[in-house]
């Protein structure tokens, strides 16, 4: 989190913070939009690794934003890619987006309204 202030890295780990409390989540990490890493945390046991989390995460992202943009809409907000067993949800969070990974498919409609309620909580800690 080098090109953070104290500040910023602070408010952000505290968001983080919140968004594992209120889920149960198996992953989380927060990258930019270049698939660059800036914060990753997972369950013990949870073999996932974090960079390449961070750079499919990025694909898919780049993926998803040209198919919005083609198809006239304004913004990709948020994105969720669901298998058989698991999910993935990506949402926008200002210059950064959230990834969240889990098992339990139970759970995915509250973690995308964490997940946007947080990342507009980060898009606004980061506003330039």
């Amino acid at each position: 989190m080098s090109e953070l202030t104290p500040h910023e890295a602070e408010q952000l780990a505290l968001h983080l913070g919140e968004i594992t409390n209120h889920t149960e989540l198996d992953a989380l990490a927060l990258v930019t939009r270049e698939g660059l890493r800036i914060a990753f945390s997972a369950i013990p046991g949870y073999n996932i690794n974090p960079d390449q989390l961070s750079s499919i995460s990025a694909v898919i992202l780049q993926g998803a934003s040209e198919a919005v943009d083609k198809i006239g809409y304004d913004f990709l907000s948020e994105c969720v890619i669901r298998g058989e067993h698991s999910y993935l949800v990506l949402a926008a969070a200002g210059r950064f987006f959230l990834i969240g990974a889990s098992r339990e498919l139970k759970d995915l409609s509250k973690i995308v309204t964490v997940f946007r309620f947080y990342a507009k909580k980060i898009e606004e800690l980061f506003e330039q």
